[in-house]
């Protein structure tokens, strides 16, 4: 009955897979470059599953202003800061940590179904296809699972040093694991020295980590595991032998290694090409001074041209990093220099951590002049590509950087290393957060110093402040550029600059700002003028804190005061306005009473600059802020205190100068009588400056100076 429906169907799916293998046929190119129809299509290329995104990616290039792919692509989110960069980065990393921990810690939600009935076993199953095994739950191993060597086997060759060491004790220890297993147990002891090594996965975290050199000490385990496993082997194989002594020399038990090695020569047992690399870079701790290294080290090197073992590129690195650690020297120098160049007859190039050794060993800060960064620039040049072979390759870029900006000083050799990072896929090996933020350190204080105005300023707007946060230092060298080059706008955005990267509470700094700011407020236009008046006022009012929330704070560290002289900057700036009602005044009021109630370090550099604010306040109509000025003056013994009051005094009485000294000798009744409170503050000032008392006492005066700026005198008072 229904034989009809079925065998039409079945006919219809066969013809269907006809058609679509015809078609898949149909695209595929021939292997052979020729064909029956004369048609000749090339070859077929392999392509990856990135290949296309890397072509459209190539099409568009690289935005250098962009900020680091794991922030946000959104300026209110982008973090501008050394601080928020370090804090975003590692506040993200802690997310990631704490997912590993869930995994970690309740693994069974991730291996068992749930909702299984209670009366049926769980079922095992994976949730994620395919499975990532960086991403599973990880095994846990106590006194109580039953393992095999399969689980040894698992843990040795994933780095699970602890793990390893459970099960390994759980299998009976020496007597109850076969010596293959033994033997990759030894290794992966001696090559991490019986700890857990860093994870990958968190990279942040081991960036701004505050270890970031190596420790150069004896940190061997004496009488660990590997020893135990060592000395039950019987017999030891060259293999054992091996890295037992690349293990302790690794982690500089030297004296043992070479008493080992001692050891597998009598008995004639041969040595591989990285037992003598390991030898080579600990040979300065077997002796002392600067001959017997070098002989020493010469003498491992023909000890290996007698055993026909042949040298690699860890070797030369190795030569090259003893060397570079014993100190500078000609005869380091050229031990060096000739070990390269024998290098080079066995076709041996130096990669990057040999040119790293190689320019710690030449440009020392306090030694002289070395010109060969350019002959290592010159050979990395006619290579195509960089590639990464051993960690230190991440240390040429900073140290060939800051040998062109404290060494060298030259920002031609700077630029063209930039080139070459920049080239291809070579900025990898900038290295990590920390090396890159001293790689644009050294790179922007050369280029402040020695590059033309143009250049540098085309430099910090590609790299300020997405790609590079100038440090305090930095920042000063900018601001010096930037005063020499006459760049008023530049330095008013600088303050803001200094807000938005963390920069503004270190009076330093701000007080080098205010200082290019004052030298180069002349010559500037009316508009940028205006913007760094407006620039000089926040300075002063950032970061000042009212008397409740002084108290309600808790301050353990003192604030830093700005100088005399800063305050005094502002002072000049903000009062550079002929408008009695604009708000810059107010400013300089306030900057003048913090003078005056000592919360400014020091006096004044330049007191005619007081003097002549006195005066324009005078001039405008604003007496309480002359007399606060002069009266400054005069407490502090300046001696433009006497003629900055007699100008001010003229001008509030709209007398000459010649009948304001002659009312100023009149007595203290006369002038109580007839001055107004501002003009007698002047007075008084005058008298302070003069005799070195005032001229009647504080308690007489009616009224203070400060609340008279809104009162007009006259030539009847």
């Amino acid at each position: 009955m229904y034989s009809s429906v079925i065998v039409p169907r079945q006919w219809t799916r066969f013809t269907c897979l006809c058609r679509s293998l015809t078609s898949v046929e149909g695209q595929k190119l021939p292997q052979n470059s020729k064909s029956s129809d004369g048609i000749s299509p090339p070859p077929r290329k392999p392509r990856g599953p990135t290949d296309l995104l890397q072509a459209l990616a190539a099409t568009v290039g690289t935005d250098p202003t962009a900020a680091h792919y794991k922030y946000h692509d959104d300026p209110y989110l982008i973090p501008l800061s050394n601080f928020r960069k370090r804090s975003y980065a590692l506040s993200a990393e802690a997310g990631r940590k704490a997912a590993a921990w869930i995994r970690d810690e309740h693994s069974n939600l991730f291996t068992t179904r749930e909702w299984d009935p209670p009366t049926k076993n769980k079922t095992p199953y994976f949730n994620a296809d395919p499975r990532i095994e960086a991403f599973a739950p990880k095994p846990i191993y106590n006194d109580a699972s039953k393992v095999t060597e399969q689980d040894l086997k698992y843990t040795i060759q994933n780095a699970l040093i602890d793990d390893s060491i459970t099960i390994f004790q759980l299998l009976g220890g020496t007597s109850g694991v076969s010596e293959e297993l033994k033997l990759q147990l030894l290794q992966l002891l001696c090559f991490y020295n019986e700890k857990e090594p860093e994870s990958m996965e968190w990279l942040e975290e081991r960036w701004f980590a505050a270890n970031t050199r190596d420790r150069q000490a004896a940190t061997w385990r004496l009488g660990g595991l590997a020893d135990q496993i060592f000395e039950s082997m019987d017999p030891k194989t060259p293999e054992a032998y091996c890295a037992m002594i690349q293990g302790m020399a690794k982690y500089y038990q030297a004296e043992r290694a070479h008493m080992l090695t001692m050891e597998v020569k009598e008995k004639g047992i041969p040595l591989s090409t990285g037992v003598y690399n390991s030898l080579i870079g600990c040979v300065g701790f077997l002796r002392e001074g600067t001959t017997l290294r070098v002989e020493a080290l010469r003498s491992l090197l023909a000890e290996m041209h007698e055993q026909g073992i042949s040298p690699n590129d860890e070797t030369l690195s190795a030569c090259l990093r003893s060397l570079s650690a014993w100190g500078g020297g000609k005869i380091l120098q050229q031990m060096a220099l000739s070990i390269v160049a024998e290098f080079r007859r066995l076709d041996i190039q130096p990669g990057l951590a040999a040119y790293y050794y190689l320019l710690c060993l030449f440009c020392k800060e306090r030694g002289p002049r070395f010109d060969i960064l350019s002959t290592i620039i010159n050979e990395l040049e006619q290579k195509e590509h960089l590639e990464a072979k051993e960690p230190a390759d991440t240390n040429f870029f900073i140290t060939a950087m800051g040998v062109c900006s404290d060494h060298l000083q030259n920002i031609t050799m700077a630029e063209r290393l930039h080139a070459l990072l920049m080239k291809g896929d070579n900025y990898k090996l900038v290295g990590d957060a920390y090396k890159e933020s001293i790689y644009y350190r050294h790179y922007v204080t050369v280029a402040c110093r020695h590059a033309s105005f143009e250049k540098t300023l085309e430099l910090l707007d590609t790299l300020v402040p997405n790609v590079y946060v100038p440090e305090p230092s930095v920042m000063e060298e900018i601001i010096k550029t930037l005063e020499v080059g006459g760049a008023g706008d530049r330095l008013a955005q600088a303050w803001s600059q200094l807000v938005v990267f963390g920069h503004s509470k270190r009076a330093r700094l701000v007080e080098r700002l205010l200082d290019a700011m004052v030298n180069t407020y002349p010559g500037q236009e009316e508009e940028v003028k205006s913007k760094m008046r407006a620039a000089a006022a926040d300075m002063l009012s950032f970061g000042q804190m009212t008397p409740e929330e002084k108290e309600m704070k808790d301050i353990r560290s003192p604030v830093q005061k700005l100088s005399a002289t800063a305050v005094c900057n502002i002072i000049e700036m903000c009062s550079d306005t002929q408008d009695k009602a604009d708000p810059l005044w107010k400013s300089v009021e306030v900057a003048l009473q913090r003078l005056r109630k000592e919360e400014a370090a020091g006096v004044p550099a330049r007191p005619q600059a007081l003097a002549d604010v006195a005066k324009k306040a005078a001039a405008v109509g604003l007496p309480g802020i002359a007399a606060t000025a002069v009266t400054y003056l005069a407490e502090c013994g300046f001696e433009e205190a006497m003629a900055a009051s007699v100008h001010v005094l003229g001008t509030m009485l709209n007398r000459p100068e010649q009948e304001v000294e002659e009312l100023l000798s009149q007595g203290q009744s006369a002038l109580v009588s007839s001055l107004h409170p501002a003009a007698m503050a002047v007075a008084e000032a005058y008298s302070l400056a003069k005799t070195g008392g005032p001229i009647i006492q504080e308690s007489e005066r009616t009224s203070s100076s400060s609340d008279s700026d809104s009162d007009s005198s006259s030539d009847d008072e």
